[in-house]
């Protein structure tokens, strides 16, 4: 019996000690990043295009003429969402001042980059165009290639280098996660007469206009800095809400504990009482309980049916009549519950008959709340008739 009650408590308790706290939710920085490691965010891009040396112009020809085709690759890194560098090839041929005269040419140099949309506004990954202006210094060789008069030959000249400083601007379109179309115009300065002729502004300049695609490899993005001050809050909160789990299990535990006593107590007395019954020839005037499962009418266990026939055996020796009087908790409805508190008598009342006992009434009363523990209403009481 109390083996019984101590697994339905135990049920209880752990069907109302299921609470969880709420997922916690990292909160970050939206105009913070964490800055990735060295492997992270590096990009390979080609681009095609023209190049325009100095506007000036002599022996009559005109600014299109010294126009020429461009080619533009470069390598390199972003740092952070708004800083960036590379180091690139811009070069293929160069078309000088002199009429019929070209040359190959060719340009290395380091660039500073500056993301103007996630330096103002932030980093955003869906981000689909971004504006970058740089600036950089390199080296720049031209190897003149001159066409012989009257001949149609082409003849070599020496290779001439200078030192050179660029400027330009990066229109670039996000198309997918490693992919970008970048539209760049830029400008060079060089050293006066590089381009063979020496002229009157003090340097000589060119101007670019390419097209092309960039691969990010590797890992590409950042990611966003966590709020600390907001994340102590939350766990702050979800702290708070542990405790007031814990506050509510102990009170839970407390109730249990109240009610385990109580049916202990009940447990011992009525043990107390069979023990004296039985060992004693006359039959004494002490009541049984019998507790039976939520909804069920059938007797719980081998060791509950023993104690109502040993009950029976003493009252069959004493020739006392006996009652039994059927209860349920309050759970269900009146007319539910009163059928319920029959079965349990009558399967009570069918085991004493089993055992010896003649005369036996059976007396339905269905809903009590006798004790604060539902499961303590739930019983058949044999007591002696009178």
């Amino acid at each position: 019996m109390i083996s019984l009650a101590i697994a339905a408590i135990a049920m209880f308790s752990t069907a109302n000690a299921q609470e969880t706290v709420s997922e916690v939710v990292v909160p970050t920085k939206k105009d913070a990043v964490v800055t990735n490691g060295f492997g992270s965010n590096w990009f390979l891009g080609v681009n095609g295009g023209v190049n325009l040396y100095n506007g000036v112009v002599m022996n009559g020809e005109s600014v299109f003429d010294h126009v020429s085709p461009a080619l533009n690759v470069y390598f390199g890194k972003w740092h952070t969402p708004g800083f960036g560098w590379r180091l690139a090839y811009q070069g293929l041929n160069l078309q000088t001042y002199k009429k019929f005269d070209h040359c190959a040419f060719m340009n290395f140099h380091m660039d500073m980059m500056f993301d103007l949309c996630n330096l103002i506004g932030g980093y955003n990954a869906d981000r689909v165009w971004s504006l970058i202006p740089y600036v950089g210094v390199g080296w720049a060789g031209r190897w003149a290639m001159t066409h012989e008069q009257g001949t149609g030959r082409m003849t070599s000249g020496s290779v001439t280098g200078t030192l050179s400083a660029n400027y330009g601007l990066i229109n670039s379109f996000h198309v997918a996660k490693h992919w970008d179309i970048n539209l760049e115009l830029a400008g060079w300065f060089f050293r006066n007469g590089f381009s063979g002729v020496v002229g009157q502004s003090g340097h000589d300049m060119m101007w670019s206009a390419n097209i092309g695609v960039a691969y990010k490899f590797n890992k590409v993005g950042w990611e966003n800095a966590v709020d600390v001050p907001a994340l102590q809050a939350v766990y702050t909160a979800a702290l708070g809400e542990l405790m007031a789990d814990l506050n509510n299990a102990q009170a839970e535990n407390a109730k249990l504990k109240k009610d385990y006593n109580a049916l202990k107590n009940e447990y011992d007395k009525l043990n107390n009482a069979y023990n004296e019954l039985k060992n004693k020839p006359s039959f004494m005037d002490v009541k049984e309980s019998v507790f039976f499962a939520f909804g069920s009418s059938k007797i719980a266990s081998k060791k509950e049916q023993l104690n109502i026939e040993a009950y029976a055996k003493a009252a069959a020796e004493a020739g006392v009549k006996l009652r039994v009087v059927g209860y349920t908790d309050v759970i269900g409805t009146d007319e539910y519950n009163k059928g319920l508190a029959a079965d349990r008598a009558n399967a009570v009342a069918e085991v004493l008959k089993a055992a010896g006992v003649k005369d036996v009434e059976v007396v339905v009363v269905g809903e009590s709340e006798e004790y604060s523990n539902k499961y303590l209403n739930r019983r058949a009481v044999i007591e002696i008739a009178k």
